[in-house]
């Protein structure tokens, strides 16, 4: 059982006493399989149940306890691992968990196509909204902190009027492994519409504005496979919710006002502090 990868935890261990970590996946990852892994521990008298898709952030795996696992297939690739953590399992356990995994990958593929954006891979506008929504909704039931990154690239039309639009189209792909590839497992990331995007981030403006700069300057070194000549750039707007900004309408209009701040201070900034009212377009 060598299989290194990253994976999503769901566990009955009270404190996670039996993993490698006690930091479990959070609330809301993959929670579209959610009730299909309760299905698998309740089937399979498993105490913890490990999904991993390549390319997830990395989790804790269990340790002390026997284990059976099932290739994750889309075709003949193999795109993830299933993993069962328990004790004494039964013999048609094994065969059992691997049907479960047909289903996992039906599954995700399924929401995939609803709630991800084809070209980027970040969620969809709709979808995006959903997860704002359920985060400034916990942060007025208790507390919890919650910041929003809008960004947008810098000129982007020119990109299309110089380059075409297969070369626009393989900037925003590149912007998109990207950005997924920097952020941390709990933050959303989500396509608004064209070159305009939106991070969620479970954590106060001021580490909210970390990644923003961390983003940043990531898009500006960034190259794009067959277009390496293209160098675009990305301007920020972070706002978190506050006792004045308790809603979804009212952080998502400080963010972008602070973006469009950006904006007008230059471009290619991250902008967390006062902002002046729209005057004009941009791109």
């Amino acid at each position: 059982m060598s299989y290194h990868g990253s994976i999503v935890v769901q566990s009955l261990l009270a404190g996670a006493r039996n993993c490698a970590a006690e930091s479990l996946q959070p609330a809301g990852v993959h929670s579209h399989l959610d009730t299909l892994i309760s299905l698998i521990r309740r089937t399979t008298g498993a105490l913890s149940v490990l999904v991993q898709f390549e390319g997830d952030a990395p989790q804790p795996v269990a340790i002390g306890l026997d284990c059976i696992e099932a290739k994750l297939m889309r075709g003949r690739k193999r795109v993830g691992m299933l993993r069962a953590f328990g004790q004494d399992f039964a013999p048609e356990v094994t065969t059992l968990l691997q049907d479960f995994a047909r289903l996992i990958v039906e599954q995700n593929d399924l929401w995939a196509q609803a709630h991800l954006d084809a070209l980027t891979g970040a969620l969809t506008r709709r979808a995006f909204a959903d997860d704002l929504e359920r985060a400034v909704a916990s942060y007025r039931r208790k507390g919890a902190d919650c910041s929003l990154i809008m960004f947008d690239l810098d000129h982007f039309k020119q990109v299309n009027d110089t380059h075409g639009h297969l070369a626009g189209d393989a900037v925003l792909r590149a912007v998109g492994r990207l950005v997924k590839r920097e952020l941390r497992a709990e933050d959303r990331f989500g396509r608004l519409g064209g070159e305009e995007f939106g991070v969620l981030v479970s954590a106060d403006v001021e580490t909210a504005t970390e990644i923003a700069e961390r983003l940043r300057l990531a898009i500006s070194a960034a190259v794009v496979d067959g277009f390496e000549d293209i160098r675009f750039t990305a301007s920020m707007g972070v706002a978190g919710c506050d006792i004045e900004t308790d809603s979804v309408m009212a952080l998502m209009s400080k963010a972008d006002e602070r973006l469009y701040s950006a904006k007008r201070n230059g471009r290619n900034k991250v902008c967390t502090g006062p902002v002046r009212h729209r005057a004009m377009p941009y791109n």
